[in-house]
């Protein structure tokens, strides 16, 4: 790969999305961003690293993107795309007849599909994302390790960026809807005396922490259910097989094959799971989970307490919001003002397949609109915001150089015409963007400084 300049661009720069007009982006042979340079900063000029002979030398592509807003390629925080095959089934149910990881539609549906029909539903949502736009998704993947082997091998040949977190999965019969998942140590039960999930077979904790064990080597971390479907004793169990492998990471010679991975949980989804928790544990699923698990990122934080956000805030915790999701489950909505008052790093996720499209555009045009109407105030939540949760903010929630157009960040770009009818006259770029932009306005998409969808023209 030759290094590439693309000009004449209109830019959403750096990690403010500020606005460059005319301006230009060097990537380098390995698709990272080598330089931006403004209209006063033009590479053509003597004393920058690229002039024109440079051209002329034939080591670098040129890009014209005249008509083009160039901005980060979109970041998906939280997608489960292993349930497309179930789109729409039981749309009026409620949250757990639908989607509830242990007795809910959802689980049936995918015992009795086909792992040949999973995985072409898989690679069709993840091309369905890759036509809007998402250059990465982080898809919480059911079914263990085999789930995990699952989607990897379904996108394996997609030109999209993904991080997978798996969690455990015993393929249990959860005939019992009362019950927890226990396991034994020493031969003794150390589940919850009050169980909730259903447990026919009692588990050896050394399964526990094998089956975990491979799974984290697998993939990029952990994503776990709800709390309510695990003990306290199974959460201590995830963060112990963390923290044994983190020990074995320090312990390894190559430095650059180490990873930091990922532990997320489902958290305060619904009013129901929060007065659960409080019921059995006298505890919010936050409280919880925060002294048993003590998780990264916290996945919809749709209803939490004032005291919750307190603690998410003073554990310097991230959060992803699932706005659509919330809508089509009728579970309400994120208190945005609040989040912002903490100043919380906020990323956005479309949530199951099953449920929604998983369109970024439309998850923005829906969380900016439905805040302004909950508000009732047209000037909440600036539309920068919200395409910053989108993009920059996922980079930093999962701890990627993605979602930034920036030197030393990949060359991760969309390319939106400006001159669309939809969009055109574009007074406020972040705006149109926002409430406006489909997946017909974006013309191109580029992944580590390679065009990977092109509709039409641009070199």
């Amino acid at each position: 790969m030759k290094k590439s300049l693309i000009k004449n661009a209109y830019i959403l720069f750096g990690k403010e999305l500020q606005i460059v007009q005319n301006g230009s982006i060097l990537i380098s042979e390995h698709g990272t961003i080598e330089d931006v340079f403004t209209s006063k900063r033009s590479p053509e000029k003597k004393g920058n690293t690229i002039n024109n002979s440079v051209n002329k030398d034939n080591k670098i592509d040129i890009i014209d993107a005249e008509g083009f807003i160039l901005l980060p390629g979109l970041i998906n925080s939280h997608v489960h795309i292993g349930d497309s095959i179930g789109k729409d089934v039981s749309a009026s149910s409620e949250l757990n007849q639908r989607i509830h990881p242990q007795y809910g539609i959802k689980k049936t549906i995918l015992k009795r599909t086909p792992s040949s029909q999973l995985m072409q539903m898989i690679r069709n949502a993840a091309m369905s994302m890759l036509h809007k736009g998402i250059t990465t998704f982080v898809d919480f993947r059911e079914g263990g390790l085999e789930g995990i082997n699952l989607i990897q091998n379904a996108v394996e040949n997609i030109p999209i960026k993904k991080i997978i977190l798996g969690r455990i999965d015993f393929n249990m019969n959860y005939e019992n809807t009362n019950t927890t998942i226990g396991f034994l140590k020493n031969g003794k039960d150390i589940g919850s005396k009050s169980k909730t999930l259903g447990n026919p077979n009692l588990i050896e904790e050394n399964d526990i922490i094998n089956q975990g064990s491979k799974i984290i080597e697998n993939c990029d971390g952990f994503g776990i259910s709800g709390a309510n479907e695990n003990t306290d004793e199974m959460l201590w169990r995830y963060n112990k097989i963390i923290m044994k492998y983190e020990q074995e990471q320090e312990q390894t010679e190559l430095k650059s094959h180490r990873k930091d991975p990922v532990v997320a949980i489902h958290a305060a989804e619904a009013e129901t799971a929060v007065m659960e928790s409080v019921k059995k544990y006298n505890k919010t699923e936050i409280e919880r989970t925060i002294n048993t698990l003590n998780p990264d990122i916290y996945i919809h934080v749709t209803n939490p307490s004032k005291s919750d956000l307190q603690l998410l805030y003073q554990n310097k915790k991230k959060i992803v919001i699932c706005p659509r999701a919330n809508g089509v489950l009728g579970t309400g909505f994120v208190p945005i003002r609040k989040m912002l008052e903490y100043n919380f790093e906020l990323g956005i996720g479309t949530d199951n397949v099953m449920l929604n499209s998983p369109d970024m555009f439309r998850e923005m045009d829906f969380l900016i609109k439905s805040q302004r109407a909950v508000e009732k105030n047209t000037g909440f939540l600036d539309a920068k915001k919200v395409l910053k949760m989108a993009t920059v903010n996922g980079g930093k929630i999962f701890n990627s150089n993605i979602g930034s157009i920036e030197k030393g960040f990949q060359a991760d770009l969309l390319f939106i015409d400006k001159y669309d009818l939809d969009l055109y006259p574009i007074h406020d770029p972040h705006m149109s963007i926002v409430h406006r932009c489909t997946e017909r306005q974006l013309k191109a998409v580029m992944i580590d400084g390679n065009f990977v969808l092109e509709k039409t023209s641009i070199r």
